[in-house]
């Protein structure tokens, strides 16, 4: 049996609704786009397989951690990623979601950043900006990246 609405509590309904959707409209925040050099001959571009070797297992090799689909070595803070230091987890793969999240948790070591809040993204760019762009050298870029720039621009 359908529930029969007067006028008013239908206009009262519809605003509500709109209300309650409106701050999603408004506050959505876009991370900042990723530059990637336009000539990738020269680029190392990593797989998750590949990214795993410099997790900190083998100390002949440099400590590679990926954050929106940039690679840094950061091996210069061993410190903090060496093998069993605090944020040793981040390491040899593309980190992106925990970095936002500021989470060490398993499910959270991954480059999805799709369920992420406003401000986790606008931590997210923030981070990524202030610390990893201005402290380490990118070493490379990962696959997933660039698969989605040339998605988008057939030129690369």
């Amino acid at each position: 049996m359908a529930v029969k609405l007067s006028k008013a509590a239908k206009s009262l309904y519809l605003a509500l609704i709109s209300i309650s959707l409106l701050p999603n409209v408004i506050a959505s925040y876009r991370l900042e786009d990723v530059e990637i050099p336009e000539n990738l001959n020269n680029v190392k571009i990593f797989t998750d397989a590949e990214i795993l070797r410099f997790d900190g297992s083998d100390p002949n090799l440099p400590l590679y951690m990926g954050i929106k689909g940039v690679v840094f070595d950061v091996s210069e803070g061993f410190d903090f990623y060496g093998k069993e230091k605090s944020y040793n987890a981040l390491i040899g793969r593309d980190s992106t979601r925990a970095v936002a999240k500021m989470s060490l948790e398993p499910a959270d070591l991954t480059s999805d950043t799709s369920s992420l809040s406003e401000q986790e993204l606008k931590s997210l760019d923030e981070i990524f900006n202030t610390v990893y762009l201005a402290k380490y050298p990118v070493v490379g870029y990962m696959d997933y990246l660039i698969r989605e720039k040339r998605r988008l621009n057939k030129d690369l």
